[in-house]
């Protein structure tokens, strides 16, 4: 399914609503952003690595909010 979306003043786009859902973005999510030779933009999810998960794990407190944000992105597979 596609989806048309228009570039504000400062080159911004606003991902669709039921994508976002469907992936689990919220504010503060990370994407990669790949132009193919042909044009075409390609999006994807900027996936957990293990050094995000060490700087999550790795702060003094962690509230459990930011561990079940930081795993929720694997549930969406």
């Amino acid at each position: 399914m596609g989806y048309t979306v228009t570039i504000d003043e400062k080159g911004r786009i606003v991902i669709p609503k039921e994508i976002r859902e469907k992936l689990n973005l919220k504010e503060g999510s990370k994407v990669e952003i790949n132009l193919e030779k042909d044009g075409r933009i390609i999006i994807n999810v900027k996936r957990l690595t293990v050094d995000d998960i060490y700087g999550i794990a790795g702060k003094e407190s962690v509230k459990i909010e930011e561990i079940e944000e930081a795993l929720s992105f694997e549930d969406n597979d």
